[in-house]
């Protein structure tokens, strides 16, 4: 009797794995053309370092933020302007991939005219910041665990989303952070003449050109998240109230036409 209750179960959830995947699949196909979304970009790209600073005597006469700024070895030669073209290039191909109808604010008098079945995503705000951060290294020799953190910069994205339905006064507000930093290359070794065991390395400092591979990266990604959102959005109001308590958040791999459990999403603000 057990094994024939576990067979039930187990038919159960395949069937309804197999339901969540069908309606995925259906949106993917076939709905997401018929979607559109109006996408308001970020009014400016707010750029500041909260790395610690080098030359402290005048700090207690100074703006620290502008400070810190330019005691960065990077933030000065960064473009907002190529940054922000950057991101929304990436952003925009991604999204006419998906096969989403597009719009930007001077469209709206069309946009208006839309079915209910529309989307305001804003970028509300974007903050690119230099902060410090550490790569740990790890090894066992000898039998014994070595370990180390060094010290690096890291150049992080972090964007703020408020997204509605269309003539909804309902927002939804998502966060998203993520980074890049100084690369680490070395190995440990022991002394010549002594036993002593020391990690040789050497960090290779972030280039603008890698800041600004991160901004196209990052429009990729959040192009993605944007549209396992509305995916998942469709999907959760299509399941019964039983079949929500037991939903996985997916993510359509457009690579591989598939659908997966997400292990990645925006972050939901309260």
């Amino acid at each position: 009797m057990r094994n024939v209750l576990s067979s039930l179960f187990l038919l159960l959830l395949l069937q309804s794995c197999s339901l969540e995947r069908q309606l995925a699949l259906d949106f993917v196909e076939n709905e997401a053309k018929s979607t559109a979304v109006m996408i308001v970009p970020a009014d400016y790209l707010w750029i500041y370092s909260n790395a610690p600073l080098i030359i402290k005597k005048h700090a207690a006469h100074a703006n620290l933020d502008s400070l810190r700024f330019f005691e960065s070895d990077i933030l000065p030669y960064i473009s907002d302007s190529i940054f922000l073209e950057n991101y929304y290039d990436s952003f925009m191909n991604q999204i006419h991939a998906y096969g989403l109808q597009t719009y930007l604010p001077q469209d709206i008098n069309s946009f208006i005219g839309l079915p209910q079945k529309s989307y305001v995503i804003k970028m509300a705000q974007m903050e690119l910041v230099e902060d410090s951060s550490f790569v740990s290294v790890e090894e066992i020799i000898g039998n014994r665990n070595r370990e180390l953190q060094i010290p690096v910069n890291k150049i992080s994205l972090n964007t703020w989303f408020e997204i509605s339905q269309k003539d909804s006064t309902q927002v939804y507000r998502y966060f998203d952070e993520n980074g890049i930093n100084d690369e680490v290359y070395g190995s440990f070794v022991q002394g010549l003449w002594d036993n002593d065991i020391r990690y040789d390395y050497t960090v290779f400092p972030l280039k603008k050109e890698e800041v600004y591979s991160l901004a196209s990266f990052m429009g990729r990604r959040h192009a993605q998240f944007l549209f396992d959102l509305i995916l998942n959005s469709f999907i959760w109001s299509a399941l019964t109230t039983e079949a929500q308590q037991r939903y996985h958040y997916l993510h359509y791999n457009s690579q591989y036409h598939s659908i997966e459990v997400a292990d990645e999403a925006f972050i939901m603000m309260e």
